[in-house]
């Protein structure tokens, strides 16, 4: 760790994604600990904010964890069981936002390509001895299954592009609840060591329409990158004739087009040998497959 002296910020968030905000005085404590420990080091450039969200919630959406260094900040996120948050004391609720913020920590510096010159294995040997010696640190949380985060996994995400011809109201699937059941679905599944993030860009425009000649350009886009592991493929959709099908129709055409993608992987020039193409096509096949029966019979 260098000498020279950073200035930090740092946000806990409890279920950010509700407009009211029951936490709030716990928030401020963690993130005043954290604060704390922090102040007057300095880890090297590039990440200015600690983002912390943590989700309090009856059901473990991994959906929901993405984690990423954007604009100097870090943003990682966790869920920690309702029931035990429940039952603990506001000391103890303190405790438990402290040790996930540990756990983030550590999936930061083992996962999240990080900024050059950033030493986050510093900061988490740091904060793990400052945690200790102020007996803040609780232990075993990941084996009791109290903090949920899966070090080793696959994630799937759509890139989006939708034009401002589209009428998302004629739009019959949800993207986003499609998202969270794959990587409900995969949530702790590996499929090799090279590829752990699966973009799907979803391009939505009229082929015939005033955007046409800039969105082609993107048309069977595809690569394989080395930095964030990676594989990107991009697929295009009619709007003029989607508009039209009911929302089976539509989810089938998205389906198919997903795997299609998947597919497409093996026409890469350069690509891992480690991903296992058949495996994750199967997983996903049947993933959609089960979400379609259960939403259009």
């Amino acid at each position: 760790m260098t000498t020279t002296k950073q200035t930090y910020n740092c946000w806990f968030l409890i279920n950010q994604d509700q407009e009211k905000r029951e936490f709030e005085n716990l928030e401020k404590e963690a993130s005043r600990i954290f604060l704390d420990f922090i102040s007057g080091k300095n880890y090297g450039k590039g990440v200015g904010l600690f983002r912390f969200d943590i989700y309090v919630k009856p059901i473990i959406n991994y959906g929901r964890q993405t984690d990423t260094i954007y604009n100097s900040c870090v943003h990682l996120t966790t869920h920690i069981d309702k029931y035990t948050f429940e039952k603990s004391t506001e000391q103890e609720k303190v405790k438990l936002l402290l040790t996930a913020s540990l756990i983030l920590t550590k999936y930061l510096a083992e996962n999240v390509p990080l900024p050059k010159g950033f030493i986050a294995t510093d900061l988490v040997n740091d904060y793990e001895k400052y945690l200790t010696e102020n007996s803040f640190l609780i232990n075993n949380v990941l084996e009791k299954k109290i903090v949920f985060k899966h070090f080793e996994t696959t994630r799937f995400n759509f890139r989006r592009t939708e034009t401002i011809e589209v009428d998302k109201k004629k739009i019959h699937f949800d993207l986003n609840e499609i998202e969270d059941e794959i990587n409900n679905k995969i949530a702790g599944m590996t499929f090799g060591k090279s590829i752990n993030t699966i973009d799907f860009g979803f391009e939505l425009y009229d082929f015939n329409g005033g955007f046409a000649n800039f969105m082609k350009q993107t048309e069977s886009y595809k690569r394989y990158g080395t930095k964030y592991k990676n594989y990107l493929v991009v697929k295009h959709f009619d709007y003029s004739v989607v508009k039209d099908f009911e929302g089976k129709e539509q989810f089938e055409i998205l389906k198919q087009k997903i795997l299609e993608g998947i597919n497409d992987f093996d026409t890469l020039t350069k690509k891992p040998k480690d991903f296992d193409k058949i495996k994750f096509y199967e997983t996903i096949d049947t993933t959609l497959t089960e979400y379609g029966k259960k939403h259009w019979h």
